[in-house]
């Protein structure tokens, strides 16, 4: 048997690495093309606003059986500002999973990142979740909530049940969620924003200062985050009173549950009830991928989460959640820690994680 070896990404290694990264997609069916190209590589992990993203390896000859990902952002913790890395793409190649690779590699890329970072998050799926508690030394912090809010309740019904009755059942549910309609005041409007500008990151550094603890969300991150939202499948829309800004969304239409629906990536807003009109009303614009949406789907962390049930969003079972976000923290530092541990003080959205 071949000895396992572990060492950090250096350029010699991006093609075989992306080989592996590919091998790997076909054993897991994963439909994130993201990183089987050089493209995509160097737009995930060479153009990101740090500059600096760890990478670190396992492998058995010139082989590389496993790999770890761990990207550096700006975050901010009581007004201070901290180098936070977010675990990313960690896998290993089928055969040589069960024999403690994942976890070798595991616990040598958290001891060589803290050289550089401050802290470290990540969402972990429930197959590593356990390695990352135990042997990592992780900190849980919340599974975040999944709040849901049918738009074309049939639709979402027919993917889970079957029984006589069920279309008079959504026409119910409809006529339910639509009482919690919110009109726009003669002054407002909703519209499309193609490109971020100084409002837009006003709003979301106004909206983030709420919070006690918070990822930058500055230009150059949500431009890089969502591919400068130009022919991406990403839109912002806003709410307006006259010439102001008064809440935001960053949304994409995504297939869930066997049909499509709003994914709330990230938002800001004033007041919960702007927030409240840009989420009920922005099917009013004329935009064609709208047109066939049966939900609004929104997870997150914010010190007004639980309020969200009071615009008419239910709160989903996690059973019923396609894939639990576990947050998980740990720093170098009981300092950071300690501020860490209160769930009220985060500010986390679909923005922090690297799937959708």
């Amino acid at each position: 048997m071949s000895k396992t070896f572990y060492k950090k990404l250096n350029n010699s290694d991006i093609t075989d690495l992306i080989k592996t990264i590919k091998k790997i997609k076909l054993e897991t069916k994963s439909h994130d093309n993201n990183l089987t190209k050089l493209s995509g590589w160097n737009k995930k992990y060479k153009l990101l606003p740090s500059k600096k993203s760890h990478v670190y390896l396992a492998k058995q000859k010139k082989e590389i059986i496993g790999y770890y990902h761990v990207p550096t952002y700006d975050f901010f913790i009581n007004k201070k500002k901290y180098k936070i890395g977010s675990i990313q793409d960690v896998a290993v190649l089928k055969k040589h999973r069960k024999k403690n690779i994942f976890k070798r590699l595991s616990n040598f890329a958290i001891f060589n990142s803290f050289k550089y970072l401050d802290l470290m998050y990540t969402f972990p799926n429930k197959k590593s979740i356990h390695t990352f508690l135990k042997y990592g030394k992780f900190n849980f912090l919340e599974t975040l909530p999944f709040y849901i809010f049918p738009i074309n309740s049939i639709n979402l019904l027919k993917s889970k049940f079957n029984f006589f009755g069920l279309s008079l059942l959504a026409l119910l549910v409809d006529f339910y969620f639509n009482l919690f309609s919110s009109k726009l005041s003669k002054n407002e409007k909703i519209i499309i924003i193609n490109k971020l500008d100084k409002s837009v990151i006003n709003l979301f550094n106004e909206f983030s200062k709420k919070h006690k603890i918070y990822l930058k969300r500055d230009s150059k991150f949500l431009n890089w985050r969502y591919d400068r939202f130009v022919n991406s499948p990403y839109k912002i829309i806003a709410l307006k009173n006259e010439n102001q800004l008064t809440a935001l969304a960053i949304i994409k239409i995504d297939k869930i549950f066997g049909c499509n629906g709003i994914i709330i990536m990230d938002f800001a807003y004033k007041q919960l009830s702007d927030f409240k009109k840009i989420l009920l009303n922005m099917k009013t614009l004329k935009i064609p991928s709208l047109n066939n949406v049966s939900f609004i789907l929104l997870s997150a962390l914010t010190i007004e989460i639980k309020k969200f049930g009071k615009l008419g969003f239910l709160k989903m079972p996690s059973f019923l959640v396609p894939r639990n976000l576990n947050l998980l923290f740990k720093s170098k530092s009981k300092y950071i820690d300690n501020f860490l541990k209160y769930k009220k003080s985060w500010l986390v959205t679909l923005s922090d994680w690297d799937v959708f």
